[in-house]
């Protein structure tokens, strides 16, 4: 290997891909179509240029495309001496366990430093890695790598998506998993042990108000805490007599979603108590949807984590009490407590669906409402929802018939 790695790209947000024809072999993998693909692209570089042009549009997203399909293309050439198109299953669970654990260190992790030497040479001192990635880093790139190979899988460079069948792997966890949503009577509980720390004054008002609309909101809207923090007031329009939530999702998707009676309200209530000078969002108006007291600086992500964690142990611990006098329920009321304090933003968004779906909502409003890109995702909602499996069982019995 050499005694450091040449990147491809002479700086994050670069249009020239010339390093990058010569760093990837010409050579068909096996997994390369062997029937004309939509992109006239002839090997694994035009297809990756193809790929990465679609997203210059959006900067950030462009610029971590990038820095991702770089250590990609590096590892196959230094480490598994493969190309894109000959990339296996067994080749990518490879490239993650590399991305815990890049090795040897010293040549694929240091500081950050500039790609290249004002005189436009290779610094030997740039390293692809900062650090060894963490787990919730790992997830990150290998769904950037899974967008990647679907749309060279649906634009037929590729036969199909190496990645596909750990996909399929994580969509049974995943189902597996489909308890992790709150059911109303629990986040009830949450909204009634906030409005007793706003009546008995333990909180400053602003600080507690938010909290419930924070919750309200999240239930309401079923937006992903990304898109909590990033969208203001001024997303709220009225479009024939009825209000929305315009909201730019996940992939840079735009959608629309319903704002429905209640949540206006919860939404007037709010701007109410914090002082607004109108009832109901203004045209464009710029005060962030989660705001801070000074109602002009957004919260950041961490912090909405923090209020709901504070506001569902709470929650917990409101059970608990009434779990002390409750004996005949103490047992399931513990137990709702110690699922309030794993719950989470996502936890609630779940609880969106899932009642959408159980209020008669078709499926494929639900998933349109949700910014979800495949109807398998959505269709979870439908088996939550739907699962009548408990009173189905009802009539297993090891008595005897009189």
């Amino acid at each position: 290997m050499s005694e450091f790695i040449k990147p491809i790209f002479t700086s994050n947000d670069s249009t020239d891909f010339r390093l990058l024809t010569k760093t990837l072999s010409d050579t068909p993998g096996y997994n390369q179509n062997d029937v004309p693909n939509m992109l006239k692209a002839t090997n694994d570089a035009e297809a990756l240029k193809s790929f990465l042009i679609g997203y210059q549009a959006s900067t950030l997203t462009y610029q971590t495309y990038v820095k991702e399909l770089e250590r990609l293309v590096l590892w196959c050439t230094y480490v598994q001496k493969v190309s894109i198109s000959d990339l296996s299953f067994d080749d990518l669970m490879a490239y993650q366990s590399f991305l815990g654990n890049p090795s040897p260190q010293a040549i694929w992790c240091g500081n950050k430093r500039a790609k290249c030497n004002k005189d436009g040479s290779f610094n030997p001192m740039w390293r692809p890695f900062a650090s060894q990635l963490s787990p919730v880093s790992i997830k990150k790139t290998m769904s950037i790598l899974d967008s990647f190979f679907n749309y060279l899988v649906q634009t037929q460079y590729l036969k199909g998506n190496p990645l596909s069948v750990n996909k399929r792997r994580k969509k049974k966890a995943h189902n597996e998993g489909m308890e992790r949503w709150l059911e109303k009577s629990e986040i009830n509980i949450v909204l009634d042990s906030l409005h007793e720390q706003l009546e008995n004054k333990t909180e400053n008002d602003f600080v507690i108000i938010r909290a419930k609309y924070i919750i309200l909101t999240l239930f309401y809207t079923g937006l992903r805490l990304a898109e909590l923090t990033n969208h203001t007031m001024g997303d709220f329009t009225l479009l024939e007599d009825a209000w929305y939530l315009k909201v730019i999702g996940k992939g840079e998707k735009p959608r629309k979603i319903v704002v429905v009676d209640e949540y206006l309200d919860a939404l007037i209530a709010f701007r109410q108590a914090i002082g607004c000078a109108t009832m109901l969002p203004a045209f464009e108006e710029s005060m962030p949807l989660i705001p801070s007291q000074d109602k002009i600086t957004p919260i950041h992500r961490r912090r909405i984590d923090q209020i709901l964690k504070w506001s569902f142990e709470l929650g917990a611990q409101k059970l608990e009490s009434l779990a002390n006098s409750q004996h005949e329920n103490s047992h399931k009321l513990l137990h709702r407590a110690s699922k309030l304090r794993k719950a989470s933003a996502h936890w609630l968004r779940h609880s969106y669906g899932t009642y959408l779906v159980k209020s008669g909502c078709p499926i494929e409003k639900v998933k349109t409402l949700m910014g979800h890109a495949d109807i398998s995702t959505t269709m979870i909602y439908v088996h939550i929802a739907t699962n009548d499996l408990h009173d189905s069982a009802q009539g297993l019995t090891l008595k005897e018939e009189a």
